[in-house]
C-alpha cells in the first residue's frame, strides 16, 4: 500500500525547489553584474558619457520592437503541464519569423533615428543590432524548460558564458578604439558563439511550422498587448531625457540606473523566473498560491528595502569612489531617487505575475495602460520643466502610485485583506527608519585629518555607514520580530533558519575528519 503524500510535505518540496532556483538564478545574476560592474567602471573612465548615450538610444528602437512583439509564449510553455514538440516548433518557427521582423524594421528606422536625435553616429550602430536580434532568434527554444524543470544550474552556465565572452571581447575593443563601438560589438560577436551552445545544453532539432499557434495565443494574446505598455515603461526615460536634454543626460541617467537598482536588477528581478515557476505549479489552489505569494513578498520586503535604501544614503561616497570625475557627479542627487523608484516599481511588477500565472491578463493590461500612460504624461512634464531630476521625481512618484494601485487589485483576486499585507511590511519598514537615523548621524566627512589622500577618506566614509547601517537594521529587525512573537512563517523566521542551517554547515566543514580505526 502507498504511504501518501500530504499536501504540506509537497508543498516543502515545492518550496525548496523555488528556493534552490531562486538561489542560483540570484547566483547567476550576482556574477553577471559583478562582470557588467566591472567593465562599467573601466568603460567609464576610457569613454565620456555621450558614447553611452548614443548606444543607448541606438538600443533603444531594438528594446522597443524587442518587447512590443514579445509573445509570452515562452511563459506558456512554463505554465504547460506536459507541451508536446509541435508547442516547441511553433514557438521557434515564430521566434525566428520575429527576429526577422525585428531586424528589418530596425535597419528601416536607422537613419530616421539618427536625424531625429540629432545624432549621425546612430545609424551604423543600429545596423549591428539589428544583426544581432536576427543570430539571436535562433536560440535553442528548449531553453525554456530549465525555467519548467526549475534547473536554474544549467541556466547559470548558458548565461555566464555569454556574459563572459561579451566582456572578453568589449574590453579590447576599448582600449584599442577609446569610443561607443566597444559598447556595440562585444553581444553581436558573442552570440555567434553562443547560439551553437545553447543546442548543446538544450537539444533539440527544430522543424517549422505553427501547428499550436492558436493554443498559445489564447494564453498570450493578452501579454503582447500588455507589451505596448511594457515598452513605454522601460524606455520613456531614455527617449524623453534624451529629447529634453540631450544626450550626456542619457548616459548619466543609464550608468546611474545600473548602480542605484543592483538590490532590485540583481536580486528581485533574477527570482521572478524561478518564483512564476513555483506559482505555476500551484495557482489552481488558491489558498496555497496566496501562501506563496506572500512568503515571496515578505521577503523581497526584508531584504530589498534596506539596500535600496542603503544605496541611496551611500549614494554620495559611491558616486566619488567608484565613477569618480566632475562629469558624473550629478549622480549623487540622481542615485537616490532611482534607487527608490526601482524598489517601489519592482512590488508592481512582482504582483502581475499573479494575473499571469491565473491567466487574467486582460484586467491587468487595462490597469497597466492607464497607469503607464499617467506616467509617461508626469515624466514628459518633469523632463521639460526640471530636467532630468525632475523626470526621476516624476518617476518616483508614480512608482509609489503603481505598486499601491496593484497590491489592491490583487486583494480580492486571492481573497488577501490589506491588514495582512501590513502585517508583512511593518516590520522591515520601521527596522529601515531605525538604519536611515543611525546612517544618517554619520557626518559625510567623517574621516577627515585621520587619512591623508581623499580617496581613503571616502572609503572609510562608505565603511563606517554600511558599519552602523547594516547592524542597526538587523537588529531592529530582530527585536521587532521578537516582540510579534517570533511568528514561523515570518521571512526573519526562513532567514535565521537558513543563516542557522550555513552555520552548522560552515562549523562542519571546520571539525576535523575522524580517521577510521
Amino acid at each position: 500500500m502507498e504511504t501518501p503524500v500530504s499536501a504540506e510535505t509537497t508543498d516543502r518540496t515545492l518550496g525548496r525547489r523555488v528556493a534552490v532556483a531562486s538561489l542560483y538564478a540570484v547566483l547567476q545574476r550576482v556574477v553577471l553584474r559583478g562582470l557588467g560592474i566591472f567593465s562599467t567602471l573601466l568603460l567609464v573612465r576610457l569613454l565620456q558619457p555621450d558614447d553611452f548615450g548614443v548606444v543607448a538610444l541606438a538600443f533603444a528602437v531594438y528594446a522597443v520592437l524587442d518587447v512590443l512583439t514579445a509573445t509570452g509564449f515562452g511563459m506558456a510553455l512554463v505554465r504547460m503541464k506536459d507541451p508536446q514538440p509541435a508547442h516547441y516548433n511553433t514557438v521557434f518557427t515564430l521566434t525566428i519569423l520575429r527576429g526577422v521582423v525585428i531586424a528589418l524594421v530596425v535597419g528601416v528606422l536607422a537613419e530616421w533615428q539618427a536625424r531625429f536625435m540629432g545624432e549621425p553616429r546612430i545609424g551604423p550602430v543600429m545596423w549591428v543590432v539589428a544583426a544581432s536580434a536576427f543570430v539571436q532568434s535562433f536560440e535553442s527554444v528548449r531553453v525554456f524548460d530549465f525555467e519548467r524543470n526549475l534547473r536554474f544550474d544549467r541556466l547559470l552556465r548558458y548565461t555566464l558564458v555569454s556574459k563572459v565572452l561579451a566582456l572578453v571581447i568589449s574590453l579590447p575593443l576599448a582600449f584599442w578604439l577609446q569610443n561607443y563601438w566597444a559598447l556595440v560589438l562585444g553581444i553581436p560577436l558573442s552570440r555567434l558563439v553562443t547560439i551553437p551552445y545553447s543546442y548543446y545544453l538544450a537539444p533539440h532539432r527544430p522543424r517549422l511550422t505553427l501547428e499550436a499557434w492558436r493554443e498559445l495565443f489564447g494564453f498570450s494574446k493578452w501579454l503582447m498587448l500588455g507589451n505596448l505598455c511594457t515598452v513605454a515603461d522601460g524606455q520613456l526615460m531614455t527617449f524623453i531625457v534624451g529629447r529634453f536634454q540631450g544626450m550626456a543626460a542619457v548616459g548619466l541617467y543609464q550608468v546611474g540606473f545600473q548602480i542605484a537598482a543592483l538590490p532590485i536588477t540583481e536580486i528581485a528581478a533574477p527570482i521572478r523566473p524561478p518564483i512564476f515557476a513555483g506559482f505555476s505549479r500551484v495557482w489552481h489552489d488558491v489558498e496555497e498560491l496566496r501562501r506563496q505569494y506572500m512568503n515571496g513578498f515578505e521577503l523581497q520586503w526584508v531584504l530589498l528595502v534596506p539596500l535600496s535604501i542603503g544605496l541611496m544614503l551611500t549614494s554620495r561616497e559611491v558616486t566619488l569612489l567608484f565613477l569618480g570625475g566632475e562629469k558624473w557627479g550629478s549622480l549623487a542627487t540622481l542615485m537616490p531617487l532611482i534607487a527608490l523608484y526601482s524598489l517601489f516599481d519592482n512590488f508592481g511588477v512582482f504582483v502581475q505575475m499573479i494575473f499571469i500565472v491565473t491567466n487574467r491578463q486582460r484586467p491587468m493590461v487595462i490597469a497597466y495602460f492607464v497607469l503607464i500612460l499617467l506616467r509617461l504624461v508626469v515624466v514628459a512634464y518633469g523632463a521639460a520643466t526640471h530636467g532630468i531630476e525632475g523626470a526621476a521625481w516624476a518617476l518616483l512618484g508614480s512608482a509609489i502610485l503603481n505598486a499601491s494601485v496593484w497590491q489592491a487589485m490583487v486583494g480580492p483576486l486571492m481573497n488577501l485583506k490589506p491588514s495582512r499585507v501590513l502585517r508583512a511590511l511593518w516590520r522591515g519598514t520601521l527596522a529601515a527608519l531605525v538604519m536611515c537615523a543611525v546612517v544618517l548621524l554619520v557626518p559625510d566627512d567623517v574621516g577627515t585629518g585621520m587619512l591623508g589622500a581623499a580617496t581613503w577618506q571616502v572609503v572609510f566614509a562608505l565603511l563606517v555607514k554600511a558599519g552602523v547601517g547594516a547592524p542597526a537594521y538587523i537588529g531592529a529587525l530582530l527585536l521587532f520580530w521578537a516582540l510579534s512573537g517570533s511568528p514561523q512563517q515570518a521571512a526573519e523566521a526562513h532567514l535565521v533558519r537558513a543563516c542557522q542551517a550555513a552555520l552548522q554547515r560552515s562549523l562542519a566543514g571546520l571539525m576535523p575528519r575522524r580517521r577510521a580505526l
